[in-house]
């Protein structure tokens, strides 16, 4: 605390004596304790803000869901919804991005909105690594970045369990790279992201549990954990690859389906998977929601 000559002083040693002990205790770790090199080398792999956030106890990726704030001029939102892409893997058909693309274009959508798996990610799973076309972040990011510029307007995204694999292995937060180096995208959370447009509340969920046997039991589940002050107007959910469209205490909720084929681990746990992305239409008042219109867009592959 006090520099290596009041040390000395103290302890009656030469301050090259001390320097040399707290160079071992460094290297070697005090009384055999490994600590003060473990730290140095964290604090070799991190930001400060990282740091800070190890610091307090959090999680690196956590966040606190971001809440965008759009300005509406107008009474008719329309929006795109897809999710569970899983590009990097065979899963994943580029053709089937390009179709929902031109439908969006088509439409003039005001933006497009996308519940995680974007990335199919790297998992510890035997035999995962050969389903994929692209190996490590890197390439999945890079895939991903080449695909979805694809759509020239307004992108918000949320990372799922698939795009987390990589910052539990690496601390790469893979989605959040992708929506930086897009021009007109926004990384929302993880998890979960909200956006706030003209007067209606749309939540973008993903989540980590398992697929229902009914299609509707999750989404009822997660509606009736919500208290008052805190139902949005509009819910998207990922995850399950399945699609339906649900009205349950006052909340339009949208189940995602997925924009990619089903996986052979869902076919070896005799999982169903429903292809297809959503076109929604909004019209809306200054109450909210007066009439919510939803088209799925299938693809029979």
């Amino acid at each position: 605390m006090n520099g290596d000559d009041e040390a000395a002083k103290l302890f009656g040693v030469k301050a090259s004596t001390i320097g040399r002990y707290r160079e071992m205790a460094l290297k070697e770790g005090i009384e055999g304790d490994p600590l003060p090199r473990l730290l140095r080398d964290i604090q070799s792999k991190f930001s400060e803000g990282e740091l800070r956030a190890i610091a307090k106890g959090r999680g690196l990726g956590e966040t606190t869901p971001a809440k965008v704030q759009v300005d509406f001029k107008g009474d008719v939102l329309r929006f795109g919804f897809l999710t569970d892409t899983h590009i990097g893997g065979e899963n994943y058909k580029p053709e089937l991005l390009d179709a929902v693309f031109s439908h969006f274009e088509k439409r003039r959508m005001h933006f497009v909105t996308h519940t995680g798996d974007v990335c199919e990610g790297m998992s510890n799973r035997p035999g995962h690594i050969y389903e994929l076309t692209h190996l490590g972040a890197d390439a999945q990011r890079r895939y991903a970045i080449q695909e979805l510029s694809k759509w020239p307007g307004k992108m918000y995204l949320i990372d799922g369990n698939h795009d987390r694999w990589f910052y539990k292995s690496s601390g790469t937060i893979i989605v959040k790279d992708i929506a930086e180096a897009l021009p007109n995208a926004e990384f929302l959370g993880h998890d979960e992201g909200d956006i706030h447009y003209g007067n209606i509340w749309i939540k973008l969920f993903h989540g980590e549990d398992t697929s229902s046997y009914a299609t509707s039991y999750r989404i009822q589940k997660l509606i009736e954990s919500f208290t008052g002050g805190e139902k949005p107007h509009i819910l998207l959910m990922g995850h399950t690859h399945k699609q339906g469209s649900f009205f349950e205490r006052h909340i339009h909720a949208v189940s995602g389906g997925a924009l990619s084929t089903q996986s052979r681990w869902m076919r070896s746990k005799r999982m169903a998977n429903h292809t297809g992305a959503w076109d929604i239409e909004v019209v809306q008042n200054e109450s909210g929601v007066v009439r919510f219109t939803t088209t799925w867009i299938p693809f029979y592959v």
